[in-house]
């Protein structure tokens, strides 16, 4: 951390239009002020890999830190179930180092109490043939700022990210994606799906950076955002950069509204708009809940849905 009251956060690799404001992020951040809640460190090999790992944080009052590093053996397959969540100001680091063909299968939920601030920054570092599948859920009253940058170093790597955010009140959520493709024949794909209330707002930064020597590899990223208040705020930056030729990347964003059809369907069943809205809300968390495989996460999102809801 600096010692500024300013902290810099979830950058593009590449500036855009300054105009636009979406080239980085700033939070207010007090480093002096900030309490170090320590590293802690986690293997996963071949003997210890049974049963998935659980790390639920929870940040102090007023500002405070923690780093997180997990590094996974060579062919191991590996679950990691992460929730973070705070009434302050509270940042966390996760550093994910795969060896050779390992793989994580990786849940984050994301979640800040209202007038609190959680940044969360992911890393991971991807050797040949190891693959990085997460799915990030972003919920709760506070801001959110998610900063997420994969290095698919060796040949044929992978990572995949389910992201799925609800913002409501004057909420802000902003999430920043980069993969890197250093090696050959790697792949990434990006899906993004969420929806704003009342006056929230929402960056989304997805960047598939395909470097010199990246040759066969694959990127695919898109966004769908439903729109549901007149003061809500959007911004979706979709970017690909690219320094090989024989690459693919594809991108994509489908922005939208409830449309009169739509919430016809809703009413000819008897449930009226604010209802319908609520539904439609929390549709992209709930998809993603179900899927997790996890008691204890799901019921964990569903109460703050029901509570915030």
């Amino acid at each position: 951390m600096n010692t500024s009251q300013q902290l810099v956060v979830n950058k593009l690799p590449t500036r855009t239009w300054n105009h636009l404001n979406v080239n980085e992020a700033t939070i207010p951040w007090n480093a002096a002020e900030t309490a170090d809640l320590g590293t802690d460190t986690y293997k996963i090999t071949v003997e210890n890999r049974t049963q998935p790992l659980h790390i639920d944080l929870t940040g102090a009052e007023g500002y405070s830190c923690r780093r997180i590093a997990v590094d996974v053996a060579a062919g191991v397959k590996a679950t990691v179930y992460m929730v973070l969540d705070t009434q302050g100001s509270f940042a966390v680091e996760t550093a994910f180092k795969l060896h050779d063909a390992a793989s994580l299968r990786l849940v984050q939920v994301l979640g800040a109490r209202s007038g609190a601030l959680l940044y969360a920054k992911t890393n991971a570092d991807c050797a040949p043939d190891a693959g990085v599948d997460m799915t990030q859920i972003l919920m709760g009253q506070g801001d959110l700022y998610s900063d997420n940058e994969t290095e698919l170093v060796g040949d044929g790597s992978r990572y995949s990210a389910q992201i799925g955010y609800l913002g409501r009140g004057s909420q802000t959520i902003d999430v920043n994606v980069v993969v890197n493709h250093y090696g050959k024949n790697t792949e990434c794909e990006i899906d993004t799906s969420g929806a704003l209330k009342d006056a929230a707002k929402k960056v989304f930064r997805g960047t598939i950076d395909f470097k010199n020597g990246s040759s066969d590899s694959v990127g695919n990223e898109k966004e769908t955002v439903l729109m549901l208040g007149d003061d809500v705020v959007n911004k979706t930056v979709p970017l690909i950069l690219c320094a090989e030729e024989n690459v693919v990347g594809n991108h994509g964003a489908t922005i939208g509204e409830l449309d009169e059809d739509t919430l016809f369907y809703f009413e000819s069943r008897g449930i009226d708009k604010q209802t319908a809205e609520n539904i439609l809300a929390r549709a992209a968390i709930e998809r993603l809940a179900r899927l997790l495989g996890d008691s204890e996460s799901e019921e964990y999102i569903m109460n703050r849905l029901n509570g915030e809801l």
